[in-house]
């Protein structure tokens, strides 16, 4: 089993406009990293946000001059969905939101994933009921990251993977080990929305009579 840290940057807190990833085996070693620019196809509104203050490593001209979300599904789709791979990622709830969103927007089929997110365990094995920045947690656990750029997708993914391995030394357990422990609090499913970026409700099935 292979895990991929994935991480996504938006526009404007809801419209993709990078995924980043880092791939690795069962034991950390890192097997590939990318990040993916995607043309948002609308302004960048980073500021007035309650993270008010967020810097992309990419000025907006790069991601203006990629293809948009459309042309990067097919891709992002083999990505996130490659066998024996797993999803790992800081809130990764949000990010498969993020991505569903984009489907929706464009029409395309929406993706079921699922992943595990590393927020929830670190919360749930230091009693933290606060909601932490990705940077904050890092600095919780020591962790050096000054070669790595906040917001850049790619190296935020490897961040993640570097809190997860913190995480896995803590409690002496392997990754497999850790999630199967905390699986209640932080395994993840995609959720799906209607043309009008709302959650879709799940349909109900029709009744049937016995006979």
């Amino acid at each position: 089993m292979n895990y991929l840290f994935i991480d996504i940057e938006c526009c404007d807190g809801t419209h993709i406009c990078s995924l980043g990833g880092v791939l690795t085996d069962r034991n950390f070693h890192m097997l590939d990293k990318f990040d993916l620019l995607i043309n948002p196809q609308l302004r960048f509104r980073l500021r007035g946000r309650k993270d008010d203050g967020i810097k992309l490593f990419y000025p907006d001209k790069m991601f203006y001059e990629q293809p948009n979300f459309r042309a990067f599904y097919n891709k992002i789709k083999k990505l996130l969905m490659l066998p024996d791979v797993m999803l790992v990622g800081f809130s990764i709830q949000n990010d498969f939101n993020f991505i569903n969103l984009a489907c929706s927007r464009y029409g395309l089929p929406q993706l079921a994933l699922t992943g595990y997110d590393i927020q929830q365990i670190y919360k749930k094995m230091t009693s933290d009921t606060t909601v932490r920045a990705l940077e904050k947690i890092a600095a919780a656990l020591e962790i050096p990251h000054g070669a790595l750029t906040l917001h850049r997708s790619c190296d935020d993914a490897h961040l993640s993977m570097y809190i997860l391995r913190n995480l896995c030394y803590m409690e002496h357990k392997s990754i497999e080990q850790l999630f199967e422990k905390y699986e209640p609090y932080c395994k993840v499913q995609s959720k799906f929305f209607d043309e009008t970026g709302h959650q879709a409700r799940p349909r109900r099935r029709p009744a049937t009579n016995n006979v």
